[in-house]
């Protein structure tokens, strides 16, 4: 056994502490969501949504109140950099938002071949493992790293 470290997390700064975070890249979610206890190092600030009061209904009904927002610099596999804004609220594992990374410039590939994010602008390919039916991001997240 072998272990090959990808090319882009090999470059990383690995003088601070990183922290894994995986999420299921959700076409159903309207918006990007991690826990309170998700990326414990990044603060939680109030946001506008939590402002307002906004709430989320799950798919059992249940309406869940915003906590709060979470802003952060996440590394993928590839080695590329990503700012991520993700609304805090009580979820059972951090939910990337399909529609929202449709709104940030790139399109989400779901195919059996290889399912992967597309940026509309380079045609940078950052890819997704498939876990129990869910399309899974990984990243790793510096302690403390926000924007």
């Amino acid at each position: 056994l072998k272990v090959i470290e990808p090319e882009g997390v090999n470059e990383l700064d690995v003088k601070g502490e990183w922290v894994e975070i995986e999420m299921a890249v959700d076409s159903g979610a309207t918006e990007t969501v991690v826990g309170e206890d998700d990326l414990p190092s990044i603060e939680t600030k109030a946001g506008p949504a939590s402002r307002r009061g906004t709430e989320y209904e799950v798919a059992n009904g249940v309406r869940i109140p915003n906590l709060g927002e979470k802003k952060f610099v996440a590394y993928t596999e590839e080695g590329s950099m990503r700012s991520i804004t993700a609304q805090v609220c009580e979820v059972n594992k951090p939910l990337l938002s399909v529609r929202k990374v449709m709104a940030g410039g790139s399109r989400v590939v779901f195919d059996e071949d290889g399912s992967y994010i597309e940026s509309k602008a380079t045609g940078e390919r950052t890819w997704l493992r498939e876990s129990g039916g869910m399309f899974m991001l990984k990243m790793w997240v510096q302690k403390g790293s926000t924007f």
